[in-house]
């Protein structure tokens, strides 16, 4: 492997497409575009036959090219970066009072695998968490708070495990519009309310298609869950900077950062993991095909919505508790992102550190941008 390559690009780069013909019939045929479309747009990313910004010294003439980035969320490095333009947007839309993280999961078997076959159901996923805790706050006598959930599809160890990340705010307004602080969650009904959001969805789907089999599981998920699905809700977020650090980094992040890849084999991957409770690294190793099969999994249809909000913090939601300290610095600069994501300073010559200037723009689809020409 070359040592400029990134561990995903090689993989990928060699491997796909024979493994994707391998493995393609394993997925939704909804999904195979989505799929297809993001690993291109991966592959593609940084290539300078596909566009690129050139520059030139104005000290030693030197000519410094810099490929499109790709943008897509597949990517580890586009995929960082969208996270973190996304957490800039709500700069002036969070509120300056405690918060809350929760994780609301689901349990092994069938209710993980109807959501992948059923991959535009993960949205009323996301429905079904504010639903649950909408109820478990009106225990508490509140009826409005704000809530930024993510839905996440992959596990520690990359395999597919739907579950829902999501802030919201440790309080609310009351029926008189007055600001409610709570100590603590009634947890016991909001695992029972978010059991029965979800199996509602699956419920609804079974009656729909009269899915016996469908039926029958589910009382049986009931029976087995007596204290409903697990939601855990112990980490509180009562400082702005660690707010900033979970919505910009935590919440829409890529399913897999490169430097957790330590060793690939014409035939392996070898990534490590860490568990919730430990912070010792798990090394596992898969065949090329399985690593880069639950790395498509993650992949959402084409314009789906994997971050979502509710309530005070819904873009329709008009009542804002005005916010007392700024968050975040401005949105990062096209200079700023090119540097995050290929460790290259677009505006500093690489040989002699002097200033470039902006020479050319290059689009594969609509050829010379700049400088325009005359006839242009």
């Amino acid at each position: 492997m070359n040592k400029n390559t990134k561990p995903l690009k090689y993989i990928f780069e060699n491997h796909f497409h024979q493994t994707w013909n391998n493995i393609k019939h394993k997925f939704p045929k909804n999904l195979h575009s989505s799929i297809w479309n993001n690993v291109s747009k991966f592959l593609d990313c940084g290539d300078i036959s596909r566009g690129y910004t050139a520059f030139k010294c104005t000290t030693c003439s030197h000519m410094h090219i810099v490929g499109f980035s790709c943008k897509s969320r597949f990517c580890s490095s586009c995929g960082k970066i969208y996270a973190e333009n996304w957490a800039l947007k709500l700069k002036d839309e969070l509120l300056d009072v405690e918060h809350i993280h929760a994780t609301f999961s689901l349990p092994d078997g069938f209710c993980r695998n109807f959501f992948f076959y059923n991959r535009h159901k993960l949205a009323d996923l996301a429905n079904a968490a504010h639903q649950s805790l909408k109820y478990s706050f009106k225990k508490l006598g509140i009826y409005s708070f704000g809530v930024i959930i993510n839905i996440h599809t992959f596990s520690r160890n990359l395999d597919w495990n739907p579950h829902i990340h999501c802030i919201f705010t440790f309080g609310g307004y009351d029926k008189k519009q007055k600001w409610k602080n709570i100590k603590t969650m009634p947890y016991q009904v909001l695992r029972k309310s978010w059991q029965k959001c979800t199996l509602d969805i699956i419920a609804q789907h079974a009656k729909l298609k009269n899915n016996r089999n469908l039926k029958n599981k589910i009382s049986l998920c009931y029976h087995k869950y007596k204290t409903g699905f697990y939601v855990n809700s112990d980490k509180k977020i009562n400082n702005i900077f660690e707010i900033a650090k979970y919505i910009g980094r935590y919440l829409a992040r890529p399913a897999i950062a490169e430097y957790r890849i330590t060793n690939i084999t014409d035939s392996t991957v070898t990534f490590w993991y860490q568990k919730p409770d430990s912070s010792k690294k798990i090394y596992l190793t898969l065949p090329i095909d399985q690593f880069i099969g639950r790395l498509l999994s993650h992949i959402p249809p084409e314009d789906f919505k994997m971050i979502r909000r509710f309530g005070l913090y819904s873009r329709r939601h008009k009542k804002k508790k005005p916010k007392k300290i700024k968050l975040f610095k401005d949105k990062i600069s096209w200079a700023e992102r090119i540097f995050k994501t290929f460790k290259t300073n677009p505006l500093i010559c690489p040989k002699c550190n002097s200033n470039l200037v902006l020479l050319e723009i290059f689009h594969i689809k609509y050829g010379v941008i700049f400088p325009k020409s005359r006839s242009s």
